[in-house]
């Protein structure tokens, strides 16, 4: 496994552009829609009801069992693939540390843990919007972890 970054230096020209990480996320929320959609459809969560109902009936632990699969999907593929889920494969990034070195499996699991901590308290859009005022175009996610996500 190497240690230093992958490219040598990583210059800016190598970070990935706001487009290419959209299309990417954007990806890999209907892969893992594809995947967790029974879990979630059979707890409840897309039924109309009023608030109270709402929280009473969903079943907690479908619900609970669909965000674990979630979190193991980010977690282990950015971890354990070399800062890759199948949506930036597909786009051809990678996550990375912010010196470009890779990604620990401990690294993926705390980042994959804050976008989720982002998703849970509303902020999902903030946290991406986040790209457009930092020059290496990190979201709130990428800064709490100190990665960044490169071109492949």
């Amino acid at each position: 496994m190497q240690d230093g970054p992958p490219y040598g230096y990583l210059v800016p020209e190598l970070i990935a552009g706001r487009w290419r990480r959209l299309f990417a996320g954007i990806y890999d929320v209907v892969l893992v829609g594809v995947l967790t959609w029974p879990l979630l459809a059979r707890s409840g969560i897309f039924e109309p009801r009023e608030f109270a109902d709402y929280v009473v009936n969903l079943d907690w632990r479908r619900l609970i069992a669909g965000t674990l699969v979630w979190y193991a999907y980010h977690w282990l593929l950015t971890g354990y693939c070399n800062g890759r889920t199948v949506g930036k494969k597909a786009f051809a990034i990678r996550v990375v540390r912010q010196n470009g070195a890779r990604l620990t499996p401990a690294m993926a699991a705390g980042r994959a843990l804050m976008s989720g901590c982002f998703v849970a308290v509303g902020m999902t859009v903030i946290d991406l919007v986040w790209i457009v005022f930092t020059s290496r175009k990190q979201a709130l996610h990428d800064l709490a972890a100190n990665t960044v996500v490169m071109i492949d």
